[in-house]
């Protein structure tokens, strides 16, 4: 019996070995699908910078615009006119008006026995922008085959950006801020004072600031 197992140890020890082999290669290049698939994700978030927000929006105005951009083109062997260069923009953006309070001073803030006065930073246009998804370019006539559609894309909706604040500046849209900067702002500085509050005008940059 010993003789016996004797001769088919080597193929006993044979089978185990190649069964340790493949079942490592399975794992190796199979996998198990019954193991949880563990994924390791290292990041790291770098804090660079902590910007001090205190612009109280007041005011957005909304811009629907056609612009035409038109641009000359140089005569064709320094003889033959060649037609300007066109693009047509259908533009839509806004501008939003607003006041930093970041820049009051104590001095803007002058407190009596009933009433408290206060004087509001300068109103700012505080950004304008284009509504790209429903800004569209109509069309492009660039006249020759040199100029690139895109460069004339690019100015013509930087045009029509500029266009967004100058017509915000010029529809008074810090004035507006100002007053509305007023009429929010009192109602809610009587409630935590308890007293009457007066905003001051602005002053003039040449006057210097009594401090109380």
């Amino acid at each position: 019996m010993i003789r016996y197992f004797m001769r088919w140890l080597p193929w006993l020890l044979a089978l185990f070995l190649l069964y340790l082999v493949l079942k490592e290669a399975s794992r190796w290049f199979g996998g198990n699908p019954e193991e949880e698939v563990v994924e390791e994700v290292n990041h790291q978030t770098v804090l660079q910078e902590v910007e001090k927000l205190g612009r109280l929006e007041l005011v957005r105005y909304n811009f629907k615009e056609v612009v035409e951009l038109k641009e000359r083109n140089e005569p064709y062997l320094w003889v033959f006119e060649v037609p300007d260069s066109k693009v047509l923009v259908i533009s839509a953006g806004e501008a939003v008006g607003c006041i930093d309070l970041t820049k009051m001073k104590e001095q803007d803030v002058i407190e009596k026995s009933d009433t408290v006065m206060v004087r509001l930073p300068e109103p700012e246009l505080c950004y304008y922008k284009l509504n790209m998804e429903d800004t569209q370019i109509y069309s492009i006539e660039k006249q020759v085959y040199f100029k690139e559609e895109t460069r004339l894309a690019e100015k013509a909706l930087r045009l029509a950006e500029r266009q967004i604040k100058e017509a915000a500046l010029s529809s008074d849209i810090l004035e507006e801020t100002r007053q509305n900067a007023k009429t929010m702002l009192k109602p809610w500085l009587e409630g935590i004072s308890g007293k009457v509050v007066v905003f001051l005008p602005p002053l003039p940059e040449d006057v210097p600031v009594e401090k109380n």
